[in-house]
């Protein structure tokens, strides 16, 4: 099963747990040509253990600009960027106000990522 994937530029999507009815990142994702797997903060690391290898983890920070869970992700954003395990994926922090300033997510992963994140399958 994780064959048929390869294809395909995997992002991991770690948020707080609590989706809306209106969340529409995993459809954006998916219209740039990119799988994703959304996992809560509490269980990331459980499924960092058990996917393939992401082209870049997503955090999708809390709305709150400031508090504990805020910087929970910002704890959790510093130490996969220094983790062998993480070592060379791009970890973005993502909220939607600085996506919608910034263009989107595509000019974010572009920004981020390099213009080959949404140019087409893995190789």
């Amino acid at each position: 099963m994780r064959g048929g994937m390869n294809a395909l530029r995997k992002v991991l999507v770690v948020d707080s747990g609590r989706r809306g009815d209106d969340d529409l990142l995993s459809i954006e994702l998916a219209e740039l040509g990119l799988s994703s797997v959304t996992t809560s903060f509490e269980a990331a690391d459980e499924v960092l253990g058990v996917i393939e290898r992401p082209s870049a983890i997503l955090l999708r920070m809390p709305q709150e600009r400031s508090g504990e869970e805020r910087d929970s992700f910002r704890q959790l954003a510093c130490s996969l960027r220094v983790s062998e395990r993480t070592c060379g994926i791009p970890v973005i922090e993502w909220d939607e106000d600085a996506a919608m300033m910034a263009g989107g997510i595509s000019a974010i992963l572009r920004t981020e990522v390099g213009p080959q994140a949404v140019a087409g399958p893995e190789l």
